[in-house]
């Protein structure tokens, strides 16, 4: 979810917008508010889409399928509007992860999770086809995941049963192969698509020819039949719920599952009450547009003063009344378990305690090349200012910044004073390894005052701390994803020792660690960047036993920096274990020594 950019509307219909759900090439879906409280998604065909008849028809298609839902296991139409300039499609909000994210996030379901998603989709497809009409869509995606069992979502390609014609979806591996062929389409077609399902969720890939015999063996013949090519000898949804209800296992997600659906309710809890923030900021500013720049920046001013104090003002009042009982801290300490900081969403954070709280930010935040977020905001002065946050390494300019006398969550503020309209501040965190925290700011209107760069600066970085102590939100990453291990457990102590002699210290970030000894240093780097044997540059290759590295730095008997690929992840990036090994002893070998200690190491990495 993401904030409302300057050109997503502020109300549709009698529904007030506060967030992006998403966007696609029909158009966008918002989170909105109705006027009696109740959190919808709403979908607003995009406006290229208007003048189209047939777009109009299929979407009206969606809404009569909609009302004629009724039961638990689809999101229920609670509004609509056809007729709008662009028409708009409002559904009950479901704040749950979708099946794909979920597999991706914490790989393949045990028995009791497959056999709660194949009963709750045969539930559901019951219902569907009762009413005499084919979903045709089910992915994924469209799959979402609650506490109490799977939803199913997105009605728009739904037709009568006996419509004949191709399926719009893209999702070609999920259709059955009488609908890739544009024969007509049945309900049997929704079974073939619970069949990949199923074997998505019970293997945790995707192949147009699933491999039946990794699927647990109570749930094989269930699959099979699914994805029988007669469409003719596929079970009915009824009889799929009497084969799924015959597993031998009780219907419940692993606790795994369970805790990122729970992360997943806080993170939408979240943006609800942060972008309805936001946009009260916007009308607030809007407001007083009409009025002079110097009123302008006065007035917007105390709002964003009130936005930022206005919790601390009722907490004062609060403690004024209260008659001596204890109350929970109002400024908790900047407690971050190591984990915790390895799975950190940079952008995020970033994007959560800077939109609607500094300003209107003027696009989505990107991630820098050094792994940390940028994002540039227009403030309430329409000053355009440029945050970049991330985590550095300690000894890269933190240790350089000066104390300003000034505390966040019981952390001494940093800072390295102005230079050139801009200001970098920073925090470290107070407990476990000290990890620092940095906050750079660029002021971007060339008529801004000198050294205002360290005030928006220190400004944005108390945000970002009162963010992370209420809540940190954590990136979806994939199980064997080698950014959740801890950098220092790479590699053994006593293979170090070898090669650096008697270990003096360690330093470590998230993602990094570098153990120094008497006779040299080593340092891993867990990271995910552009793949080095993909680009412009050719870089020499090192062979580490059975494995290929590349030799993307210095090569001298004293330095060797070596990148091995665990991982391909998007595009031309993966997910890479970086070594440097610096050999200070008489007879150096750094590049030789690198290649023992990756040897030793890959074979541990995940899988």
């Amino acid at each position: 979810m993401k904030a409302l950019l300057p050109d997503d509307p502020r109300w549709i219909g009698p529904h007030h917008m506060i967030a992006v759900i998403g966007r696609g090439g029909m158009g966008r879906v918002l989170l909105g508010r109705t006027p009696t409280g109740k959190l919808v998604a709403i979908k607003q065909i995009h406006r290229s889409f208007t003048d189209d008849l047939e777009f109009r028809a299929r979407f009206q298609r969606e809404l009569e399928t909609g009302k004629q839902l009724t039961g638990s296991y689809a999101g229920a139409v609670l509004d609509s509007d056809l007729d709008a300039d662009r028409p708009w499609l409002a559904t009950e909000y479901l704040p749950a992860p979708d099946l794909a994210t979920v597999v991706t996030a914490c790989g393949p379901l045990p028995l009791p999770g497959l056999r709660l998603l194949a009963t709750g989709l045969a539930t559901a497809l019951l219902e569907v086809h009762r009413a005499v009409l084919v979903h045709r869509n089910l992915m994924p995606g469209n799959v979402l995941l609650m506490p109490e069992g799977p939803r199913i979502i997105d009605f728009g390609i739904v037709r009568p049963r006996e419509t004949d014609g191709p399926g719009d979806s893209a999702a070609a591996a999920f259709q059955a192969p009488e609908q890739a062929e544009g024969q007509p389409v049945t309900s049997a077609s929704d079974i073939y698509a619970v069949g990949m399902l199923l074997a998505l969720a019970a293997t945790g890939a995707l192949s147009d020819t699933p491999d039946l015999q990794a699927i647990p063996h109570s749930l094989r013949k269930l699959v099979e039949s699914c994805l029988a090519p007669d469409p003719a000898h596929r079970p009915s949804a009824r009889q799929l719920l009497e084969q799924a209800e015959r597993i031998p296992a009780e219907s419940v997600w692993p606790q795994q599952v369970l805790e990122f659906i729970e992360a997943h309710r806080v993170d939408a809890e979240w943006w609800a009450s942060s972008g309805e923030q936001e946009t009260r900021y916007r009308d607030q500013l809007e407001r007083l547009a009409g009025r002079r720049r110097r009123t302008i920046g006065l007035a917007a001013a105390g709002i964003v003063g009130v936005l930022v104090v206005g919790g601390a003002l009722v907490g004062f009042g609060r403690s004024a009344a209260t008659d001596g009982h204890a109350s929970p801290r109002k400024d908790p300490a900047l407690d971050l378990t190591a984990a915790e900081l390895r799975m950190l969403d940079i952008c995020a954070v970033l994007d959560k305690a800077v939109a609607g709280k500094l300003g209107t930010r003027t696009g989505d935040p990107a991630t820098t090349p050094e792994g940390g977020c940028a994002t540039t905001v227009v403030d309430s002065g329409q000053r355009k200012v440029h945050y970049t946050f991330d985590i550095p390494d300690h000894a890269i300019g933190v240790d350089q910044l000066t104390p300003t006398g000034r505390t966040v969550a019981w952390a001494p503020i940093l800072s390295a004073g102005a230079a050139d309209n801009k200001c970098d501040t920073a925090v470290v965190t107070q407990s476990g390894d000290a990890v620092p925290l940095r906050m750079s700011a660029e002021q971007l209107d060339p008529a801004a005052q000198p050294g205002t760069a360290c005030a928006v600066a220190e400004q944005a970085l108390v945000a970002v701390v009162q963010q992370l102590t209420e809540y940190a939100p954590q990136r979806q990453l994939p199980a064997n994803s080698v950014l959740r291990l801890d950098p220092c457990a790479v590699l053994q102590d006593s293979m170090i020792r070898e090669i650096a002699g008697e270990l003096t210290d360690h330093q470590r970030t998230p993602h990094a660690c570098t153990t120094v000894g008497r006779s040299g240093w080593v340092r891993v780097d867990l990271v995910e960047e552009s793949r080095p044997d993909r680009g412009e540059w050719t870089y020499d290759t090192l062979q580490a036993g059975e494995f290929t590295a590349y030799v993307i730095g210095a090569r001298s008997a004293n330095d060797c920096d070596l990148a091995y690929l665990v991982r391909p992840t998007e595009k031309d990036n993966a997910e890479q274990l970086k070594l440097t090994v610096s050999d200070l002893s008489n007879s150096p070998d750094a590049c030789g020594k690198a290649e023992k200690l990756l040897t030793d190491a890959i074979p541990h990495l995940p899988k």
